[in-house]
């Protein structure tokens, strides 16, 4: 890092000598109990070390070499679970959208019928406070727990697990939402939701760029995931399936015009639990 003076990413695999990297996969392969599978690992390794000489290595048997050109003539051919893992990835931007419209149905009446409307005369200025807190929760959730929680949580689970773990948040938040009964418990609720959304935002982007080859990295992470190459960059990530998923809650906002506030607003909480189905 410190000879790296051209301030650029480089390969970390680059200047390793050949005997220290295969000892290096031995010794990934051993701890993690991987080792009939160190051949793979192996021939990973030594092309991640120069991908582009992959014609002149020897631990490449001319079979593997024929699959490396045809990937690279043929970078929108890939096997069909990858292009699943890419939609189901993408239901993790569209849950963004989705829970933070789905939300805004209940900003029409949740500050009435919970005490703290904006136009009292007396707590005016206290009561805006209070729900721009509530509105606000999901994204200190997101911002101080959910983003910098998911480095422990996939050390520990696992990308899959912590995925798994945050689509489960996504469920239950929205349907607790429209079982709150004041606003401390909705910024609880709420809190927790952007706790599931900042994890899951760190870490579906991540899981798809490691799954794509790398000449669809670009493309397909931008569509996977709606522009979410950058996990830091808040704009990138409102494009395509978030957007999308703005606009279904938002529709759905005008289904029930005949609700009683108290049922309407508890309904426009609880309507993102289709996020995970």
């Amino acid at each position: 890092m410190n000879q790296n003076i051209a301030a650029r990413i480089i390969n970390p695999l680059a200047g390793i000598s050949g005997e220290q990297l295969e000892a290096d996969v031995d010794h990934f392969c051993q701890t993690r109990g991987l080792n009939d599978k160190r051949d793979h690992f192996l021939k990973g390794a030594f092309l991640a070390q120069n991908p582009k000489g992959f014609e002149s290595q020897h631990n490449l048997t001319a079979e593997d070499k024929d699959v490396i050109r045809y990937e690279n003539a043929h970078k929108w051919s890939h096997p069909k679970l990858l292009y699943l893992t890419i939609a189901l990835c993408s239901i993790g931007a569209a849950t963004q959208g989705w829970d933070q419209t789905g939300s805004n149905g209940a900003n029409l009446s949740f500050p009435t019928e919970f005490g703290i409307p904006e136009d009292d005369p007396v707590n005016a200025d206290r009561n805006t406070w209070l729900v721009g807190l509530v509105n606000s929760a999901p994204y200190i959730g997101s911002a101080f727990l959910g983003c910098w929680l998911s480095d422990p949580i996939n050390n520990y689970l696992g990308r899959r697990g912590c995925i798994l773990i945050t689509a489960i948040i996504l469920i239950v938040t929205p349907i607790c939402s429209g079982l709150t009964q004041n606003w401390q418990q909705l910024f609880v609720v709420r809190l927790i939701l952007g706790f599931g959304m900042g994890a899951k935002g760190a870490t579906s982007p991540s899981s798809l760029l490691k799954t794509l080859p790398l000449k669809s990295v670009g493309p397909w992470s931008w569509v996977g995931n709606s522009g979410q190459l950058l996990v830091s960059s808040w704009e990138p990530r409102q494009t395509l399936f978030s957007r999308m998923s703005d606009a279904l809650p938002g529709d759905c906002n005008w289904v029930p015009p005949s609700c009683q506030p108290s049922s309407f607003w508890q309904s426009m909480s609880a309507q993102n639990h289709l996020d995970g189905s």
